[in-house]
């Protein structure tokens, strides 16, 4: 059962969670109050690069195409807001 148990300790963990509450923010920031727009991208987009590493360090497929796919949507989102804004 111990083999299971989850273990927060590790860096890669610690960075993992504060990437995911990052996003998490950016997004309940982003429904909340939508003026905002480039900060909320540019936070979740931080957040995306975040879990992208820790994929990246346990060579977990889904997890960096998901966050490769997030990542790009959030550039992609500051992209729009600039030109909304110009």
């Amino acid at each position: 059962m111990d083999s299971y148990a989850l273990d927060i300790s590790s860096p890669e963990q610690i960075f993992s969670l504060l990437g995911s509450m990052i996003i998490l923010i950016a997004y309940y920031l982003m429904v909340s109050k939508p003026e905002k727009k480039i900060l909320y991208f540019s936070l979740s987009l931080v957040g995306g690069f975040a879990l992208l590493f820790v994929a990246m360090i346990y060579h977990n497929a889904g997890f960096i195409f998901l966050e490769t796919a997030w990542i790009s949507i959030n550039g992609w989102g500051i992209w729009k807001a600039i030109k909304e804004n110009q």
